[in-house]
């Protein structure tokens, strides 16, 4: 009958069937086949709208850019599912050591259209190195990079902390043309001569991974936590934050008063910073606030003691990866309540947003996820937050239930979150299955989670220092391995490992664990194209 309707409704139809179904009734009638096959782009497309591969409103920016010249998007969403395949561990699961880029890595990020993995170290230095041929690219020296230097890079820009309270700021080459550095903050004569030295060091006959000075960002107060979003950098002090545009060396914004009492509390020690086009969300021990940017207007707090009392509780699956060449376990969801005596401790540790700015997550010290999807609903009053919100526990900590998390990470492109816990490294997916795409109200949690089996050693995870997830693969420091290398120092232990008075050193490198191998392709769910086109 479908294929009797005119083509504008059937299509209407078709655009609510999962993509599994549509190349099983491509088999049932040559008519239909037909239907679907002169129709294939726009076909597709919708069922990438409908299992969340995209958003609506950027299908055609998205699809361009995660497929080569020649893709459709038939392919593109086969290739998706693929990928989505891997996440839950019904593919091979890849595990490198990009050895390249040192042995005592602090900081990662990743560049990856680019080509790039970028690390600080514990020991001082900055590292560029290649992903692909896992070869180092350029560097800056421990003589003028601190030890365990804050690092943040966004679209060709470097930004991390000196011992002065400065943040300095260097671009890709490639991308400076023939400007020299910014003009309103100028670098100084210590980044100039880094540069040159670095120059020397370097092939100068390929400027790929090379940076160069751009500015020095003299900050007003003491500002150590900082973020990066495109050309815009939060740092923020006790009181007060500051945003930054990198690319000018310009102070645009001061955010006063962060502190102010509301709700009868402060905000508390800040924990983590996190910044968009129209927000600056800081991460304090006792709330996790929203100020809105060009005024400062403090829109939105959050306490852990006012989460909703629904949550869901991440338990180990016995059963092991769906596929035997992956590392990706995952994991039993059971539903129950957050009581007020778990979250009176409780402090949210770390906060993202998503990189359409509709999305938040934030995690706590007890192993909270907090997963806000149109967060803005939350400010307009539109909704509540358990309306909302879905709400994670991690398996605590052997110790205590409040040193359960170490480290988030979001990624931008498709809400895909990572974290570390005491307790193992997992993977949180929105849930693309088809039952709970069509049900007025989806149930809940409407997420999938996973759990690297090879990374479990929970001595080693305590040192995880950073964490990077992208649409196929994650990115963290580790190696099962300790050196007792170093004296201690004096003064406390500042944040670093300590036993029997010396400082334990844990000799980390960058890993990735990657869901689809790039080179190749992997069934899935989807059948081939020469499966389809012999339908009749």
């Amino acid at each position: 009958m479908l294929h009797l309707l005119p083509v504008e409704v059937a299509l209407q139809v078709v655009s609510y069937l999962p993509i599994q179904t549509l190349h099983r009734i491509v088999q049932v009638s040559r008519a239909w086949f037909d239907l679907i096959d002169a129709n294939e782009s726009t076909v597709y497309r919708n069922a990438a709208v409908l299992h969340c591969l995209v958003r609506d409103e950027n299908c055609d920016n998205l699809v361009s850019k995660a497929s080569r010249p020649e893709t459709n998007w038939k392919s593109f969403c086969r290739r998706e599912f693929q990928i989505e395949w891997g996440w839950r561990g019904k593919a091979p699961s890849y595990v490198e050591e990009l050895s390249a880029s040192g042995t005592s890595v602090h900081r990662i990020q990743v560049d990856e259209d680019s080509g790039l993995v970028i690390t600080t170290s514990k020991r001082g230095g900055l590292l560029v190195t290649n992903l692909k041929g896992n070869a180092p690219l350029w560097d800056l020296p421990p003589s003028h990079v601190a030890m365990y230097a804050h690092l943040e890079y966004d679209h060709g820009y470097i930004v991390f902390n000196r011992l002065d309270n400065c943040k300095e700021v260097w671009r890709r080459v490639v991308d400076a043309d023939n400007e020299d550095h910014s003009t309103e903050s100028p670098p100084d004569e210590d980044m100039m001569s880094a540069w040159a030295q670095g120059t020397f060091r370097w092939d100068a006959s390929t400027r790929h991974g090379h940076f160069k000075p751009w500015a020095l960002l003299h900050m007003p107060d003491h500002a150590r936590f900082f973020r990066l979003s495109y050309q815009t950098l939060l740092a923020s002090a006790a009181e007060n934050a500051y945003v930054w545009d990198v690319s000018q060396g310009r102070l645009i914004e001061t955010v006063c008063d962060i502190q102010r009492r509301h709700r009868g509390r402060t905000l508390g020690h800040i924990r983590y910073v996190e910044v968009n086009d129209k927000y600056a969300f800081i991460c304090g021990s006792n709330q996790l606030r929203i100020f809105e940017r060009g005024g400062g207007a403090l829109v939105y707090d959050l306490s852990p003691r006012n989460l909703a009392r629904k949550i869901w509780n991440i338990l180990s699956s016995g059963k092991q990866p769906a596929h035997n060449s992956s590392i990706v376990k995952r994991q039993k969801l059971q539903q129950s309540n957050l009581t007020a005596s778990s979250s009176a401790n409780d402090q949210f540790m770390a906060v993202h947003v998503s990189g359409n700015g509709k999305d938040i997550v934030a995690l706590t010290i007890c192993g909270v996820l907090v997963i806000i999807p149109g967060f803005q609903r939350l400010i307009s009053g539109e909704a509540t937050l358990s309306n909302i919100a879905v709400q994670l526990r991690f398996p605590p900590s052997d110790r205590r239930l409040q040193d359960t998390a170490i480290y988030l990470a979001l990624s931008e492109k498709d809400g895909k979150v990572a974290a570390v816990t005491r307790r193992g490294l997992y993977l949180v997916s929105p849930d693309i299955e088809f039952s709970n795409l069509t049900t007025e109200c989806p149930p809940q949690p409407g997420v999938v989670v996973s759990r690297l089996t090879k990374f479990e050693d929970m001595p080693l995870l305590s040192f995880v220092s950073c964490l990077q997830i992208t649409r196929t693969s994650i990115y963290f420091n580790w190696k099962p391995n300790r050196q007792d290398a170093h004296p201690n120092r004096g003064g406390g232990n500042n944040g670093y490992p300590m036993l029997g008075g010396r400082l334990i050193t844990i000799m980390s490198t960058v890993y990735r664990v990657q869901v689809i191998n790039i080179a190749e392709a992997y069934h899935s769910d989807l059948e081939s194209d020469d499966a389809n086109s012999s339908a009749h």
